[in-house]
């Protein structure tokens, strides 16, 4: 059972092509779980290559203060972030989760979060980050097949969302060793409406999940809704917590 209660996100985009950094939190009080990715779907490099302009440092916190001291430890964490054009940090808390997800413990998947932590849902018309994580076993027997015409899918849904006035931005990424850890989606937008809107309604994603549902491409798929407690910089230009004007 997981005991994260919150997630921070740290993202840096850079103006050219890159390898990624890593991070060595070593023993850091309250840290369930790690790790950078790279949007390599972006950058259209192999996962394995982990080569990409696009960022993200993901860490599973027990507690707030944990969280808090890992976006104040940023510069010390992430010191070649300091190099990209823009950068973002914050701290999101859950509101609602589905599925199970790998990134807590890599040996026995299961909810990213703690029940106990998941807040009410926010007003409408209040910001918010959907982080999504999909995995399979790895095994020699595993048809990698099945892990193309997923992903194939998950290019369509990024290609149709991009322009929903609704969206601040959408990026997905891979951890080193490709599936060793499941890779991840985080979307920002504007409302909690606007996203069930394009989540369930007509069009790819209502396709691609009833396509999931019935092939089963993917082993897992964890999907939360979370709020943002705290948010340093920009991505793409403003702050994804701050509600758009009308």
């Amino acid at each position: 059972m997981s005991s994260a209660s919150f997630i921070t996100l740290q993202l840096a985009r850079f103006d050219a092509i890159r390898a990624n950094g890593g991070i060595a939190p070593g023993d850091f009080p309250g840290l369930v779980f790690a790790g950078v990715a790279a949007d390599t779907r972006a950058a259209g490099t192999e996962p394995a290559s982990q080569q990409a302009f696009v960022f993200a440092a993901y860490g599973y916190h027990a507690d707030r203060a944990s969280a808090d001291r890992w976006i104040d430890s940023r510069k010390e964490l992430l010191p070649w972030f300091a190099g990209a054009r823009e950068s973002w940090a914050g701290i999101l808390q859950p509101f609602r989760q589905r599925g199970v997800s790998n990134h807590p413990d890599r040996a026995q998947p299961g909810l990213p979060f703690a029940e106990s932590a998941l807040v009410a849902p926010p007003p409408e018309g209040t910001p918010l980050a959907v982080v999504t994580t999909t995995g399979w076993t790895v095994t020699p027997e595993l048809d990698l097949n099945r892990v193309r015409e997923f992903s194939t899918g998950v290019m369509a849904v990024r290609m149709a969302m991009t322009g929903n006035p609704a969206l601040h931005s959408q990026q997905s990424f891979f951890f080193p060793r490709a599936l060793e850890y499941d890779p991840s989606t985080v979307t920002f937008w504007s409302s909690l409406k606007a996203m069930t809107d394009f989540a369930y309604g007509p069009g790819i994603h209502s396709h691609q999940m009833g396509k999931q549902a019935d092939q089963h491409l993917a082993d897992r798929i964890s999907s939360c809704r979370c709020l943002f407690v705290r948010s340093e910089g920009t991505w793409y230009g403003s702050d994804p917590s701050r509600p758009r004007p009308s």
